[in-house]
């Protein structure tokens, strides 16, 4: 009967270097088609974004006898409504993204 540190003697095993580590699994990855949709579409409604803000422009000032705009001002609120939203759309069309690129490395890694 061996003693319980010689047996632990036997069984070790080298634990591998951090830039053995670092260099397996920092492989490039490329970005599938659903990750460089996202991301065009956020980038169309950021400017999308700034240009519906011009285009329907708020009531700054208004007249207290005709109930018409006197002043208009730049809609951020619309801007930022449409910023938000775009953001949300584009981070979920990502991550479906990203799990479909991680489930492509599992299928090829149980492929080897």
């Amino acid at each position: 009967m061996n003693d319980l540190f010689e047996q632990i003697e036997k069984e070790k095993v080298e634990m591998p270097k951090l830039k053995t580590i670092q260099n397996r699994m920092s492989t490039k990855r490329n970005l599938n088609i659903y990750q460089i949709v996202a991301l065009v579409v956020m980038a169309v409604m950021f400017v999308m974004g700034i240009i519906l803000g011009n285009v329907f422009p708020a009531c700054g000032e208004s007249s207290s006898l005709f109930s018409v705009c006197t002043r208009t001002e730049y809609n951020l609120s619309l801007t930022l409504i449409v910023w938000a939203t775009s953001f949300l759309f584009s981070l979920f069309i990502y991550g479906l993204g990203h799990i479909i690129a991680l489930l492509t490395d599992i299928k090829e890694q149980l492929k080897k």
